[in-house]
Order: structure tokens, then sequence, then C-alpha cells
């Protein structure tokens, strides 16, 4: 469907007396298999030369071909079969899908391409290929007297349009296998969304996948038994009578019950009902319930076709983005980010404002198109909150700390570890690997992607950076693409700290021009002037210690109370212990390990050793010597 250009030069080639090979390259969900398909379906129909009249096209089985092979050159006997019955065909055409794994030394079947080699040279077999654009670097191009065989066909990515039209060709088979209806918009819908948020794969395959996905989910929404809705909810109530003592069941059912359903059922719920924290067991349970009763009364509806927010539904399942208009709990939210970073991150109202308001011009899609989320430096001494900002706002943004890719500079001082972000070049170790930054932006292109001590990297890391801040995009040396459109960019140093602590200590706000006067000293003006913003970061004051301390606490708290077991500090007690973790040095870095080696391990000890079980409450208080100390009721 709307390839008609190159099927004709595909045409073209194999009609030719000598070098009659076709290699068809490009990325994953293109339509490469479905050029070879569409040609064949020429051949049947006649719609080719007299030449390839009645032409018939043999697909090579890799599997078959090398399974059970025991000794050297088995394979390469098993080809030499296989091609000695195709020459006995007239106009015969050897497709081979994946042709690169014929050269991959790790394939099984390196030899079978020196095999080929006289064959093809001779004009005595007509091959058709398809690979990647990755894999054809990679092992054919290097192999010159095999390459040079074949005509290459580039297959670039159809436009919307385009694709469009596809789609509105193949579509149909699917509605007829889930019974169910696709309308123009919901395609154009399917390609817009697989063009911004699921560029793993190409276009119309990602759309094609996209819809027969959204497809099912609807179809095993509206086809969940009542039998097993009732199981469901039988389950949920074993959990009534005493549902803060079974909030860890609670949260497990939660969890699975959304795994079970599709999330288009989700979308569906009312915004108060989904994506709000539940901190109870009768928060968990009363959603669970509203989720059951939802899903009953749909169980009986009759459902015709998609809509727009089905298949929305599908790609914020996968992502964790949400998507489509803002809603109103989702408005709030947004309205509140600054609230929200700052019950994880103390003491640092300036830099959390900045970051909120990045947050809110992407979200309300007033930010320069295809340029990354936002971008900023943050400044300031060890131990102020840098690195736990860039975890609190992968899990805001994305409900997930692990959507946070963290790079140590360090590890990149040398230009040759440098060269690992972006690739090494050919015939160094690792180019087969292409680059590390490429490769961890295509595993999550949601992501907060942070370097940590940028000053400590190689000169050569930054000009990536500059492509990355410009552009939005990163190529590596093997022609990979990563899209950092999704991503909020950071980089923390602490350059300039004596002077940040010397302002905030007087009261003001180190402006931004003197940072970056000092950033001048160490980094490239073009760098610098890529930024969104340079952020610096107070020193933490003994007042904040505290509240720093309670929130590294809550993990310890929520273990606990899911054993039944409550641990209770007097004022005095929490301040003793807060404190020991802070140093003027490094800030309120050494709290966690104060909470592993002061509270989290004697208390291993203690449930190891039965001295506290479920019921019990741990005090803790200072004695008149200052000290803390233990009491278990």
């Amino acid at each position: 469907v709307s390839r008609d250009n190159t099927l004709r030069e595909i045409t073209e080639i194999l009609g030719r007396r000598n070098k009659a090979n076709v290699l068809i390259v490009g990325d994953a969900g293109v339509g490469k298999t479905a050029l070879v398909n569409g040609f064949a379906q020429n051949i049947v129909e006649e719609k080719v030369p007299a030449g390839l009249a009645g032409a018939i096209i043999f697909e090579l089985d890799y599997g078959s071909l090398i399974a059970g092979a025991s000794y050297k050159g088995e394979v390469e006997d098993r080809l030499k079969k296989i091609i000695g019955e195709i020459r006995q065909f007239d106009k015969a055409i050897l497709f081979i899908d994946e042709i690169h794994i014929l050269l991959d030394k790790q394939g099984g079947a390196s030899g079978a391409a020196n095999l080929l080699k006289p064959e093809l040279a001779r004009g005595n077999l007509t091959i058709m290929g398809t690979t990647s654009i990755d894999n054809y670097t990679k092992f054919i191009e290097p192999d010159e007297a095999f390459n040079r065989q074949f005509e290459l066909i580039k297959i670039e990515e159809p436009d919307e349009p385009t694709a469009k039209r596809m789609l509105q060709k193949i579509i149909p088979k699917y509605e007829e296998h889930h019974n169910l209806k696709a309308g123009d918009e919901v395609i154009a819908e399917a390609i817009r969304l697989s063009k911004r948020f699921l560029k793993e794969r190409s276009l119309p395959e990602s759309a094609i996948d996209l819809i027969d996905h959204t497809m099912a989910g609807v179809r095993l929404m509206a086809d969940i038994s009542p039998a097993k809705i009732k199981s469901l909810k039988e389950e949920l109530d074993q959990f009534g009578q005493d549902m803060e003592a079974h909030f860890a069941e609670l949260q497990w059912f939660s969890t699975d019950l959304k795994n079970q359903i599709s999330p288009i059922l989700f979308s569906k719920l009312d915004e108060e009902e989904n994506g709000q924290p539940l901190n109870t067991g009768a928060e968990v349970f009363e959603a669970c319930q509203k989720v059951l009763e939802k899903l009953e009364r749909m169980a009986g509806e009759t459902i015709e076709s998609l809509n727009k927010s089905d298949i929305g539904a599908i790609v914020s399942g996968r992502t964790g983005i949400p998507l489509g208009k803002i809603q109103s709990k989702e408005r709030e939210r947004l309205m509140s980010t600054e609230e929200h970073l700052q019950r994880r991150v103390i003491g640092q109202d300036h830099a959390l404002k900045s970051i909120a308001e990045a947050i809110l011009e992407s979200r309300s899609g007033l930010n320069k198109a295809g340029q990354p989320i936002g971008s900023f430096f943050f400044l300031g001494p060890t131990g102020t909150g840098k690195t736990e900002l860039a975890k609190s706002l992968a899990e805001f943004l994305f409900q997930d700390e692990s959507f946070l890719i963290r790079f140590d500079m360090s590890e990149f001082k040398e230009e040759h570890s440098a060269a690992l972000l972006y690739g090494a070049p050919p015939g160094y170790v690792g180019y087969e690997e292409g680059g590390l930054l490429v490769n961890k932006i295509r595993q999550k292109p949601y992501s907060i992607v942070l370097f940590d001590e940028i000053e400590k990297a190689h000169t050569s890391v930054f000009d990536i950076f500059l492509q990355i801040l410009d552009e939005g995009k990163l190529h590596d040396r093997l022609g990979k693409e990563g899209d950092f459109s999704n991503a909020l960019i950071l980089f923390t140093s602490n350059i300039g700290s004596d002077y940040i602590v010397e302002s905030f200590n007087k009261g003001e706000i180190p402006p931004s021009d003197t940072l970056m006067e000092i950033m001048s000293n160490y980094f490239r003006p073009e760098f610098l002037g890529r930024l969104t913003e340079i952020v610096p970061f107070a020193p933490i004051s003994k007042d904040n210690v505290v509240k720093i301390f309670e929130i590294h606490l809550k993990s310890l708290l929520k273990t606990l109370d899911e054993k039944g077991i409550k641990l209770e500090m007097e004022p005095e007690a929490k301040e003793k212990l807060a404190l020991s973790g802070y140093t003027p040095k490094y800030g309120a870095r050494p709290i966690v390990g104060v909470i592993r080696s002061q509270l989290r391990r004697p208390l291993s000890r203690m449930i190891i050793s039965d001295q506290i079980t479920r019921g019990s409450v741990v005090r803790l208080s200072m004695d008149e010597n200052e000290k803390v100390v233990w009491k278990i009721d």
C-alpha cells in the first residue's frame, strides 16, 4: 500500500540480466517484508513484466536451516541442497528475511554467505533480502564481496498521511478478527500517538500493533465473565474485616487487579478513583470496590467500536504518561507540583519553584517542539538534595523512581571511556554495542536523565550535550537515534559551592549572571547558553535536618507497620539521631546511613531474636545523659 514507486524499483532490479538481487534496508516496522509480499501479489495478479511473469518466491526458513546442525559444514551442505532444489525452477527467487544472520559469526551459519557469493556473482541465483539499518552497517556493509552483489533499497518511515492510507487498507482485517470498528479518527490518533510516544518502532507497524492491542484490550474488558468478577469481589471481601491490618495484601490485590484488567477500564474511571495516592487500607479497599463495580456495569455493555481515549489509555499504560486532555484532578496535581516535591526535598524552595514552572510549561504544550522538557543545572554543596530532587521528579512525572537514568560522570573522565556514551569508533571494542546514552534513552524515552558531577567528564562529552539540548536527538556511531524530547535533562556540580553557601547565609539567592560567570571558567558558553536554568541549592540548615530525617524514616515505619510493629520516638530522641546524620561538609547525606546503622539493624536483630513481634511497640527516648534509650512494650 502506497509503495508503488518502491515496488517498481524492485521490479526493475529483479528484471536485470546481472546482479538482479535486492537488499531492502529500513528500521523495524517500516514495511520491508510487506514490500516483498506486495511484489509477490503483483506476480499473482500479472502486474510484472514478461521476464518476471510466473516467478516463484521461496522463503528461507533460517531456524530450520540450522536446527540440529552438529558438525562443521552441515549448515552449508543443507543450503547447497536448497539452492539445488530452487534452481530446478525457472524464474526462482530466494527471499531471506533478516539476511544479516548469514554473516553473523554467532548465528551458526556464517559460512552460508561464502557459499552464496559465487552463486550470486555468476548470476545463478536471485535473492531478495531484508535487514535493519543497524545490522546492515554491522554485518553486511563490511563484507564488500557480499554487499556489492545487491542493489540497496532504503525504506524510510512513511509520513502520517501515507501511514493513514496504509492503515485504512490494513485495519479492516483486524476489525473482522476482533469484531470491533476503528474509524478514521481512531486510526489518526493511533498514528499520532505512535509517532510521538512509541518510537522504538516505526510506522506503520507501530500504529497497527497499537490498534490491535487496543482492540484486544477492549474485547477482554467487555468479555470478562460475571463469574470472574464475583470471584474477585469475594477475594476482596476477605480483607474487609480489618483493612489496616491487611494493608499490604490490599496493595498487592490492587496491583494484581490492574494487571488482570485492561488499562482502558482504568481510563474510564473517574479521576478521583484513578491515579491518586492511597495511603490507608480503607482507601485501597474502597478504590478496588469501585473498580469492580464499574467493571460489573461495563461487562453487560455492547461495545462495537474503539474511540480515541481507548488508544490513549493503552499508550498511557505502556509509558506511564497521562495523555489527552488534562482532566480536572490532573490539572490540580500539576498546579501543586511544587508542593508535591516539597514533601521529599526540604529547604530548596527556589529550586523547586523553577522546576515546577518548567513542568507546567511542558504539559501546557507551549515549550519548543522537539527539545527536552527542560534542562537544568543543579549547583550546590554535597548533601543538599540534588539527587533526591531528581528521584522525586521521576516519581512525580512517571509514577516510579526507576524512570531516573543516572550517569556518574566521574566514570567518563578519559576520552576512551567518554566514547562509551556515544559509541566506540569502528574497530574498537564496544563498537557493535552502540552508544550507552542512546541505548538507555531508547529503552526509557520518558525519563529523567541525570548527569551527576558533570565537571568530571571529558570535554568531548559536551559535544553530545549540545546536540541533545538543541535538537532533542542524538545518533550513536551505529546510526541509532535516541529521542530526548520526552525527557527532563539534569546536570549537577559542586562548582561555586563556597559562593552559593555564602550568598544563602546572607539571606540572598545567588544571581544567575554571577553563577554563569563562575561556571564559564569550567564550561563552554554555548553549552551554558542552551540550559533552561541554573538552579542553586541552599546549604541544609539544622532546622531542616529533622524534617529530612522524618522523610527518610517513612520507608522503615511503613515496613514495620506491615509487620504489625510500631516505632515511636520522643522529639528529643528524633532530633538527636537526625543531627548525628548531619555535617556541614556532607550536608544531610549521612542521614540514610544513620537510619540503617542506628535503627534498621538493631530492629532487625530484635525481630530475628523474637524480642519484638506483631503487636510490639518500640519507644525511643532520651535519658539524663542525653543518650537514646530503647523500650519495648
